[in-house]
């Protein structure tokens, strides 16, 4: 049985301004969004040893041991941190529209690449863009009777053609 969740909650990104230069500050933003990230529920961050990404550490979710005995999901990959951006899993359609358009990020086969934030305003940002991820990945109080949440976001989109 599908059940027909509406568009998701407002999330309006302001646009990335690109010709702003890099800070001096940008190692220690993410130095804090990696505490940040690190500092969620139910996080396990494993760096990567084989070299084709070379200091990415792959962030993964595992949900506590009630809704894992519940659920019976073992850990999700939430996002990547690499030396040129966070590769960001678990964002809806709307979300990703958000931050392609704005110029925060990238699309990539499956994921969206978020650039690093420059100063402490874009680390605010990302922030917001990690915690929608997250709340979509790791919900506590998901219910797993046989429902599954569709979004009016993920809907088929339809031709209005005639082709035969």
């Amino acid at each position: 049985m599908a059940v027909n969740q509406y568009k998701p909650a407002q999330f309006e990104l302001p646009p990335r301004i690109r010709t702003e230069k890099k800070s001096s500050r940008e190692q220690e933003m993410r130095m804090a969004l990696a505490g940040r990230i690190a500092d969620l529920t139910g996080i396990e961050m494993v760096k990567r040893r084989d070299e084709s990404i070379p200091g990415q550490i792959d962030v993964y979710v595992r949900q506590d041991s009630k809704a894992r005995s519940r659920a019976n999901h073992d850990a999700k990959l939430f996002c990547s941190l690499t030396s040129k951006g966070i590769m960001i899993s678990g964002l809806d359609r709307w979300a990703k529209h958000q931050v392609i358009s704005r110029g925060w990020g990238k699309l990539i086969p499956g994921d969206v690449l978020v650039f690093l934030p420059r100063d402490g305003k874009e680390l605010h940002i990302i922030w917001k863009v990690l915690q929608r991820a997250y709340d979509n990945i790791y919900d506590p109080a998901v219910k797993t009777s046989g429902t599954h949440i569709v979004s009016t976001w993920d809907w088929p989109q339809f031709s209005r053609t005639t082709l035969q």
